[in-house]
């Protein structure tokens, strides 16, 4: 099934679903209410989604009535949650599996969608019951811009039959609960079969979060810029965070398209050192300072559509009186084009062919 603009869109507005487009050079992107989601980007035509999105929540109007009234939360694309996981998502870290559940006031969540000329708001207050890390409900404010990002490359020099289009995200946290730890929590999936590429400074400091962790996820690559690079298969579920101190604030994930082309998502963040990321693995409290976390499925949330994550985490907001807040930009930048014609952006933007 071909997840096109055209069909996203036809199917979320059947469905009652309120959805906007946003225009971004080359591309145009699906931001949904529900849940806050960039859910597609698109080249133009009837180009498909370069992020992934769940076949069975979009294979008919009825299905995706059927997929959200039964709780399920995967849609796919880009999602805004707050971190850390281990405090809002998980009763007892002891249980991990057995006590992890998505609160509906995260995802889908009570979210206000605005369009405003070049521009997409979104707005949602949530109160959070908190575990393990914390206590009671932690009540949280959450304002997002999604505005195009500029070119970051001049279109001079971008090869014959390349395109580009990205969103700059701009995220603001505010937390009113005395003492409670939070941060913007970015997360996006992509189209299992590709590569992602993490530039690195070496020693590079990770922790196993849950699964089996492949030896790939630590090989440093030698190189004029070290890196690690990943195979998200979709074939083994695992999950594995990074130390802020290794990490640059860029990564990116190739893959191809059906029709052969090349395509290049590449993330690009603040990375403090000296922030808390607060994210700790279940079996290790303390264990804290991953800015970037790396998700591989292997069928347990995607099925046979299989994805993986790119995820990384903004700054922490310690919540009090007056109200503290983080403001978090997140940028994306895609390229598509002929098969090998991306290896020089990549090049450029991440110092890694």
């Amino acid at each position: 099934m071909k997840h096109t603009l055209a069909h996203l869109g036809g199917l979320l507005h059947d469905a009652g679903e309120d959805c906007v487009t946003l225009a971004a050079a080359d591309l145009t992107l699906l931001i949904t209410r529900r849940g806050g989601r960039v859910l597609g980007l698109f080249p133009a035509g009837d180009g498909p989604n370069l992020l992934w999105t769940n076949s069975a929540a979009f294979a008919s109007p009825a299905a995706f009535r059927a997929f959200t009234a039964a709780g399920h939360w995967n849609l796919g694309g880009e999602r805004i949650w707050i971190a850390p996981e281990i405090q809002y998502n998980v009763r007892d870290r002891a249980d991990f599996w057995g006590t992890l559940a998505v609160p509906p006031a995260m995802d889908p969540g009570e979210y206000v969608l605005a369009s405003v000329p070049g521009a997409v708001h979104l707005s949602l207050k949530l109160a959070l019951p908190a575990f393990n890390m914390g206590h009671g409900t932690h009540v949280l404010e959450l304002e997002r811009r999604l505005r195009p990002a500029p070119a970051p490359l001049p279109a001079a020099e971008l090869p014959a039959g390349v395109i580009y289009g990205g969103w700059q995200h701009q995220v603001r946290l505010a937390g009113t609960t005395p003492g409670a730890v939070s941060a913007a929590w970015n997360l996006v999936q992509v189209n299992a079969g590709g590569q992602l590429v993490l530039p690195c400074l070496p020693p590079v400091v990770a922790a196993d979060y849950f699964g089996s962790v492949p030896a790939e996820a630590r090989q440093v690559q030698p190189g004029p810029v070290p890196h690690l690079r990943l195979h998200l298969t979709g074939r083994q579920q695992y999950k594995i965070g990074y130390g802020a101190a290794g990490m640059t604030g860029r990564m990116a994930y190739h893959h191809t398209l059906d029709d052969g082309r090349d395509y290049l998502l590449i993330r690009s963040f603040f990375n403090n050192p000296s922030d808390i990321y607060p994210e700790e693995p279940p079996a290790r409290p303390g264990v804290r300072g991953h800015s970037v976390h790396v998700y591989n499925d292997g069928g347990e949330f995607g099925g046979a559509n299989a994805f993986g994550e790119m995820e990384c985490t903004g700054a922490t907001v310690v919540g009090g009186a007056p109200v503290l807040d983080a403001v978090d930009t997140f940028v994306l930048w895609a390229y598509v084009g002929p098969p090998g014609s991306l290896h020089g952006i990549a090049q450029r933007l991440m110092g890694v062919s």
